[in-house]
């Protein structure tokens, strides 16, 4: 289960509500009670590994990175998948990136599980008949998979930013899994139909750039209210520091 924002403030309000209104209760309270042993989402298991599938778009020179592949990527060939591993997969996320670069315009899936879900996932991915005619039409060049008989990353706080604090490092997933579900979620919303129905790969591509347009103007008219105030808001309204200029 995925909560969003609104409903963790929600459920801290219920939480803590004997305490802020002095409230008595004749329950004993629970010990070693934690949030992340709450929702199955947060569950760490044992030989449970960090997997990445890199799709390696194609990006011809003097042009740019087209990222309107990724939302093709992560609906029509992802989404399917996620859906039938959701309760075999605690985190998981999306990564999107475009530089002149060895790697260059590269979008990524990395997800937590154990070993035979991920042959099990790459194995989906690797069958999946839009990425069979995304690569054929030259939109993909290639898909990079890890190997399930080589896990390497158990440690849940692996793929988040080691300059960061150890505790934020270990709580991130949570947070960015979310915000990759909410992308995922309106690209859903604003899909009609199937993307099999499309026979042509780049009427379905032209599908995917008016959805991107619509999400563009979400986020530059709610993005402000409905993430930033409202992630301000559960870190009680403190200023943060901005170290660098950032394209909000």
């Amino acid at each position: 289960m995925i909560f969003s924002v609104g409903t963790k403030v929600f459920l801290m309000v219920l939480l803590m509500g004997p305490l802020l209104f002095g409230c008595s209760t004749s329950k004993k309270p629970i010990e070693n009670l934690s949030l992340h042993n709450i929702p199955p989402s947060y569950k760490v298991l044992d030989n449970t590994y960090w997997w990445r599938c890199n799709f390696k778009n194609v990006w011809p020179d003097d042009e740019r990175p087209d990222f309107v592949i990724d939302l093709l990527l992560a609906h029509a060939v992802l989404s399917p998948i996620l859906v039938e591993y959701i309760n075999e997969i605690p985190y998981w996320r999306f990564h999107r990136r475009a530089a002149r670069d060895q790697t260059g315009h590269q979008f990524s899936l990395l997800f937590y599980s154990k070993a035979e879900v991920a042959a099990a996932v790459f194995a989906e991915i690797s069958k999946s008949e839009i990425l069979i005619r995304a690569n054929a039409s030259h939109l993909v060049e290639k898909v990079i998979m890890d190997d399930p008989n080589n896990p390497i990353f158990s440690n849940l706080a692996a793929t988040s930013d080691h300059h960061w604090s150890p505790y934020l490092q270990r709580n991130w997933p949570s947070f960015i899994m979310g915000v990759s579900s909410l992308w995922l979620g309106l690209i859903e919303d604003s899909f009609q139909g199937a993307p099999e129905d499309f026979a042509d790969i780049h009427y379905l591509l032209d599908k995917y750039r008016e959805i991107d347009k619509l999400i563009t103007e979400t986020w530059k008219r709610e993005g402000q209210h409905a993430l930033l105030h409202h992630l301000n808001a559960v870190f009680g309204y403190k200023p943060m520091i901005i170290s660098k200029e950032l394209a909000f």
